[in-house]
């Protein structure tokens, strides 16, 4: 049982966590720059390997895609113990998350930190910590299955996970999650960011090039599906560049790694850059991971699994997304002369 002074110091300290988290789902939910982001929703159930009883976790959330591969959630907790009521623990908090949604098969990583209370006749206040790994299976654009292992520790003094009390409970947590997802720009969120023409000018548009362009901003609003290369099952990104081509009988390699090394090499230059050039976007090392077709004025289209097709900017004067794109761009290949 907890002292008057302890009592205090809980309170005071749940105080903290309720504006922290506050805090942190507030600028998940007005950030601006990333209105068109996508959204998700997820549910998990797992079992807590602590001395004793097990007990159930039970959590779930809505999150968005934040900034690149980093994702943010608000999820609410709840910890079951079915044998000691009292030991339960419900509560809320915030969750972050790198790779998760990115592919069909791709592990994840995950950490976070939620408020628990014990409804009990006295109410006590604890933090739980937890951090793991996960391999989620993206089967569907708009849906995620998942295993994942997390190590979770109850701090019921509020001293942070780093100095825990010999008695508190942690230990590792398996669970599965199923995540649901939707959102990322329409074709008509995108168009009317734009005012007629400036995304390719007549002049442009007459030429073969010109038209390989028109017929990708055509799938503009597709949705993202890994192996994609047509408008009635979704595109991936190197199926939206051969889509492209390939309907006006220019061939072009299927794969990204393959299409990097087609046409003539160009600079990662914009100022060089013609309407139809393949990008090359590369995450670390020099292994080409994504590519785009440039569309000019500083604009290229692509298909990215956290918005489908869409349009992003090379200049940096896009959103977060936009800028994790264009600090990865390694260089482009002309296909057409």
């Amino acid at each position: 049982m907890l002292g008057p002074r302890s009592r205090l110091a809980v309170r005071r300290g749940s105080r903290r966590w309720s504006v922290i988290t506050a805090g942190l789902a507030l600028s998940c939910v007005l950030q601006t720059e990333s209105a068109q982001a996508q959204r998700a929703v997820d549910a998990q159930v797992g079992s807590w390997q602590v001395p004793g009883p097990n007990p159930t976790l039970y959590s779930a959330g809505f999150g968005r895609r934040f900034w690149g591969p980093l994702g943010f959630s608000l999820r609410g907790l709840a910890v079951v113990d079915r044998n000691s009521s009292a030991r339960s623990l419900y509560g809320l908090g915030p969750e972050i998350s790198l790779f998760r949604g990115a592919r069909v098969l791709v592990p994840y990583v995950v950490g976070g930190v939620g408020l628990g209370v014990q409804p009990t006749s006295s109410p006590e206040f604890s933090a739980l910590w937890y951090a793991g790994l996960g391999v989620e299976w993206n089967p569907l654009s708009w849906l995620g299955l998942a295993l994942e292992g997390s190590y979770l520790a109850e701090d019921s003094g509020f001293r942070g996970f780093w100095d825990l009390p010999e008695d508190a409970r942690q230990g590792w947590v398996g669970s599965v999650r199923v995540a649901f997802r939707w959102g990322g720009p329409s074709s008509e969120a995108i168009e009317s960011t734009y005012e007629p023409g400036e995304l390719l000018d007549d002049a442009a548009g007459a030429t073969l090039t010109g038209q390989v362009v028109q017929t990708a901003l055509g799938a503009m609003g597709e949705p993202y599906r890994w192996g994609g290369t047509s408008t009635d099952q979704g595109f991936d990104c190197s199926g939206l560049v051969w889509y492209a081509y390939m309907t006006h009988g220019v061939s072009v390699p299927r794969v990204s790694r393959d299409q990097a090394r087609a046409g003539r090499g160009v600079p990662a230059n914009i100022a060089t850059l013609e309407p139809g050039d393949i990008l090359l976007f590369a995450n670390g090392g020099a292994d080409v991971t994504h590519v785009g077709l440039y569309v000019g004025n500083a604009r290229f289209i692509h298909a990215t699994n956290s918005g489908g097709v869409r349009v992003g900017v090379l200049d940096g004067s896009g959103d977060g997304n936009d800028r994790w794109w264009s600090e990865r761009w390694v260089g482009a290949r002309r296909i057409l002369e």
